[in-house]
């Protein structure tokens, strides 16, 4: 133990490959961020779970396609449910290093109530799982915000584009390796699907120690004296990491850009949960696909997923949110529409998936970093539970979809698959439309400069 902490206090370095790739920062954040990543994989994990096994689930419990659509959107908007409320209260209790205090309470909870999930006799009927698994969701909705903004508190403000879009990569990575481990527990445990449940959400408690003993105030001071040698800003002021003034939803809804990031999160996560649910189908159904091929074949994205969001989050860095956002929801307004001819051929499959990767998920870190940048000081939290909120209430797109589906003509119809991708393409243009008009630029030469609705003041410019 005495070794470990005497690595982490080594004197400030940058970490970069010898090409540069990466940004330089203190060794303290890459040591934290290294920790939250697999925090946050662990969270992401929580989730995933249930959808790695839910062909056991539907067989167990005899569900039919619209229940389950109406389960998981359930689920999923649960995950958003409490997130600005607890995000607040994590503010209060503490920043920065701090965040432990409340963030470990979150952690137990979305790990409890995973493994709560696997007890045979509490999932006997189907509501009993929906209840337990709606529990653990909320806790781990306020985790992800908590989990978010401690990556932006130990980052310096220059680097936490890369830092948020890094952080981010726990999911899809994180979980694609946690999923590896779930088909091997359903393999040795002959495809009891409470197995992974009672097992996988056990590998957070070392992971948790181990940041415990890692987060402290002397660490993270020195963090921000090396950044501060290093030209950086630090985020957060070691003396003021304690304490937080009442009114902060409601001084952090007035901000446009946390309201309207907000609103475009939720408009990213309808297109992201919705082409999750799209996807599958439409290959089994109307592509022919025999059900494991769909399954496999429909993650592919998964591969650029991870790299993009390290690409645009860094990118962000240099030329500003609020321009990186943009050329996001106009990728993302193409390639949904080109997943119409996605059933083709595996390498036009192939294709389309990973053009969209390059953005389904690298535009959660873009705008998380727009909020977070906006936020009044001590506020950090607050913007991201409302965020977080805005994010997972469109996970309800699933619905939406379903009734499109059924107009066309059903599962094994074209039509109403074709209505869906317009749909889910329409709110990237809402999305694209609401970025212009109605935020501001927060960093890059553009800070400040840029055209909008709204004034510089009102989005935390100063």
């Amino acid at each position: 133990m005495k070794n470990m902490a005497k690595q982490f206090n080594d004197p400030m370095v940058s970490v970069k490959s010898k090409k540069g790739i990466l940004p330089r920062a203190p060794k303290l954040s890459w040591v934290a961020l290294l920790f939250l990543w697999l925090i946050f994989a662990m969270n992401a994990t929580s989730r995933e779970i249930m959808n790695r096994v839910m062909p056991a689930i539907v067989d167990e419990y005899h569900l039919s396609a619209d229940i389950v659509g109406a389960i998981v959107s359930i689920i999923m908007v649960a995950t958003g449910a409490l997130s600005i409320w607890g995000a607040a209260w994590s503010d209060k209790r503490g920043q920065g290093w701090a965040r432990k205090y409340s963030g470990i309470w979150m952690a137990a909870g979305y790990t409890l109530f995973s493994i709560l999930t696997g007890v045979p006799g509490l999932t006997s009927v189907v509501a009993g799982f929906v209840i337990l698994q709606i529990i653990k969701n909320v806790f781990g909705g306020i985790g992800e915000s908590i989990e978010v903004t401690t990556v932006a508190e130990w980052f310096p403000k220059e680097r936490r584009g890369f830092a948020l879009g890094a952080h981010h990569s726990a999911y899809p990575w994180g979980t694609l390796i946690s999923g590896l481990l779930i088909s091997v527990i359903l393999v040795i445990t002959n495809g009891n699907w409470r197995s992974p449940f009672l097992i996988v959400p056990l590998l957070i408690i070392p992971i948790y120690i181990g940041y415990w003993i890692f987060s402290t105030k002397d660490r993270f001071k020195k963090y921000e004296q090396d950044a501060i040698k290093m030209n950086l800003t630090p985020s957060l002021d070691t003396e003021h990491v304690h304490g937080h003034k009442k009114g902060a939803i409601m001084d952090s809804l007035k901000n446009p850009n946390i309201l309207i990031g907000a609103v475009c999160v939720l408009l990213a996560e309808a297109a992201f949960t919705g082409l999750n649910f799209w996807l599958a189908p439409y290959l089994a159904f109307v592509g022919n696909f025999d059900y494991a091929a769909a399954a496999g074949w429909s993650v592919i994205f998964t591969i650029t997923g991870g790299v993009g969001q390290i690409f645009w989050g860094s990118i962000s860095d240099v030329i500003g949110r609020k321009r990186t956002m943009m050329i996001a929801f106009a990728w993302l307004t193409v390639a949904l529409v080109l997943f119409q001819f996605s059933a083709n051929s595996i390498p036009v499959l192939i294709a389309v998936q990973l053009f969209a990767g390059c953005c389904t998920n690298a535009i959660f870190p873009v705008i998380f970093s727009l909020v977070t940048d906006s936020a009044k000081k001590g506020y950090t939290g607050t913007a991201m539970g409302i965020a977080e909120t805005g994010m997972y209430i469109g996970g309800a797109s699933p619905v939406a979809l379903g009734i499109f589906i059924n107009a066309g003509g059903g599962w094994n119809a074209q039509g109403g698959y074709i209505l869906g991708l317009y749909f889910l393409s329409s709110c990237m243009i809402v999305a694209f439309i609401l970025t212009i008009l109605c935020t501001r630029e927060t960093v890059g030469k553009k800070r400040g400069k840029d055209w909008a609705l709204v004034s510089k003041k009102s989005c935390g410019i100063e």
